[in-house]
C-alpha cells in the first residue's frame, strides 16, 4: 500500500476593499449580496478540493484536484510514495487550507492597482508568515492597470521578491483575481455572461445564484491549479519537505505550464468555441454546474490539461 503522507498548501485570502462575512449558513440565506457570498463561496470551494468522503454525489471537485496533484509525478517521487507491489508511484496529496483572512477596508493602496503597488499588496497579505499563498480578491471598486487581466486571462499568479528580517530575499508566490462580473465580464464571467468575442453560445444561471461569486470560482480555480503545477513555484509552497526530488532535468512535453489556462472556456466533454461542453443544470435552481463539493454544494469549475491523457480533463 502507498503511504498516506501529504504536503500542505496554506492559503491566505485577502479581500481588498470589502466587508468580511464568514457565515456558515447556506448561500441563499445570506442577505448582504455578492461580496459576502463570494467569500463564503471561496472558502467552501477550497474546502471542497480535499473533500474525498464517500458520501455525496459525483463527480467531486476533489477528483479535479487530483489531476493537479498528479503533476508531481513529473519528478522522481520519493520511495515512501512507491507501492510495494509494483514500481508505480502515487502522487502525494496536496492539502489546501485557509490559514488566515484579511480585509483591507481602508484602501491603503488606493483604487487603482498597478504592478508596483500589487507587489506591496502581496507583502501586506503575507505579513510575517512563511510558505503561504496569498489569494488576493479584488472588489468591484478596484481597477487593475497593466496587471494582465482581460488579456486572455482573468486572474494573475506569479512571484514577487520579498525581503525578510535578515535582509535576505526570497520569492513569494501569489494569486490575484479581479471581480469578473465587473471587470471584463464578457471575457471573465462566461458562461454566466454573454461572451465578448467569438461565438456567444448559451449563457447559464450560476449555481449559487450570483454571477460574480461563481465566475470568481472559475478564475480562482484556474489560478490555484496553475500555481500548484508550476515547477518554478511549487518547491517553495509546501509547508513540509517536498515529496519529490527536484534534482536533475525533469522537463517533459506532456507536463505543460498553466494547465488550467490551457483549457480556457472548456467545462465539459465535447466543448468547442461558444459551447461549454457537457454540464448539468440543477432542476430546482436552474444553476449550471459540473462538480459537487462539501455540504452538497455545486460548482462550475474549469477543465485542466491532463498529462496522462494529453487532453483537457473535464469532470463530465
Amino acid at each position: 500500500m502507498a503511504s498516506s503522507s501529504s504536503s500542505s498548501l496554506f492559503v491566505i485570502t485577502f479581500l481588498l476593499f470589502s466587508p468580511l462575512c464568514f457565515s456558515r449558513e447556506s448561500p441563499s440565506q445570506i442577505p448582504d449580496g455578492t461580496l459576502n457570498l463570494s467569500l463564503l463561496w471561496v472558502r467552501d470551494f477550497i474546502e471542497s478540493l480535499n473533500f474525498d468522503a464517500k458520501e455525496g454525489l459525483d463527480p467531486k471537485v476533489s477528483a479535479w484536484w487530483k489531476v493537479v496533484e498528479g503533476y508531481q509525478e513529473r519528478y522522481e517521487v520519493k520511495e515512501i510514495y512507491r507501492q510495494k507491489s509494483s514500481s508505480k508511484t502515487v502522487a502525494p496529496r496536496i492539502k489546501v487550507k485557509v490559514v488566515r483572512s484579511y480585509v483591507d477596508e481602508k484602501m491603503m493602496f488606493g483604487k487603482d492597482l498597478t504592478i508596483d503597488n500589487g507587489e506591496k499588496l502581496v507583502e501586506t497579505a503575507v505579513g510575517n508568515m512563511s510558505k503561504v499563498v496569498p489569494v488576493v480578491l479584488l472588489s468591484s471598486q478596484v481597477r487593475a492597470h497593466h496587471v494582465g487581466f482581460c488579456n486572455g486571462t482573468c486572474q494573475e499568479y506569479g512571484l514577487t521578491i520579498k525581503s525578510n528580517i535578515k535582509g535576505q530575499e526570497k520569492k513569494q508566490p501569489y494569486v490575484m483575481v479581479s471581480d469578473p462580473e465587473v471587470q471584463c465580464p464578457g471575457e471573465c464571467a462566461w458562461p454566466f455572461h454573454i461572451a465578448n468575442k467569438g461565438p456567444h453560445g448559451m449563457t447559464y444561471q450560476p449555481p449559487s445564484g450570483e454571477i460574480g461569486a461563481d465566475a470568481l470560482i472559475i478564475q480562482l480555480a484556474t489560478g490555484l491549479a496553475d500555481v500548484a503545477t508550476n515547477p518554478a513555484i511549487t518547491e517553495s509552497l509546501f509547508k513540509s519537505e517536498p515529496p519529490y526530488s527536484t534534482d536533475g532535468n525533469h522537463t517533459s512535453s506532456i507536463y505543460i505550464v498553466d494547465p488550467a489556462t490551457k483549457c480556457f472556456r472548456v467545462f465539459g466533454s465535447g466543448a468547442f468555441p461558444g459551447f461549454t461542453g457537457r454540464i448539468r443544470v440543477d432542476p430546482l435552481t436552474g444553476g449550471a454546474f459540473n462538480s459537487h463539493g462539501i455540504n452538497h454544494l455545486k460548482f462550475l469549475i474549469p477543465s485542466i490539461w491532463d498529462p496522462k491523457t494529453k487532453s483537457c480533463y473535464t469532470p463530465m
